[in-house]
């Protein structure tokens, strides 16, 4: 049995090599890939000052309110972590008890959200 064996990887040493080679390269590709991937998803973390939001149905009025919305440009939910233009398809899935406004993409940046890519300004 074992004169078999050793038969058997004289005759096929060559490719035997070859074979647990291209294993090898496929392996560490996988897992530089699989490392690289992991810091190219990796977000930092979203804050967002929970006191620099304003709840538009307690504290304003609704004629106010009716002008902050002309105003604004874009608008995010206080539950969510992006921010959309106001005539954006995705901003009237919003429910509105959780809509903020904003005039600037600056004003949504710095209370910590993130522009949504799928509706462009």
């Amino acid at each position: 049995m074992l004169t078999k064996i050793k038969e058997f990887v004289k005759r096929w040493e060559k490719k035997i090599i070859f074979a647990i080679a291209i294993f090898l390269i496929a392996s560490l590709s996988f897992s530089l890939g699989f490392i690289k991937g992991g810091q190219i998803i990796a977000r930092p973390a979203l804050v967002i000052d929970k006191e620099l939001i304003v709840n538009l149905d307690k504290e304003i009025t609704s004629s106010t309110q009716a002008v902050i919305k002309e105003q604004s440009l874009f608008v995010a939910s206080s539950r969510g972590k992006y921010y959309y233009p106001v005539d954006c398809s995705l901003a009237q899935n919003l429910s509105e008890k959780n809509k903020i406004y904003f005039s600037t993409k600056e004003e949504a940046e710095s209370r910590g959200y993130l522009q949504n890519t799928k509706c462009e300004y």
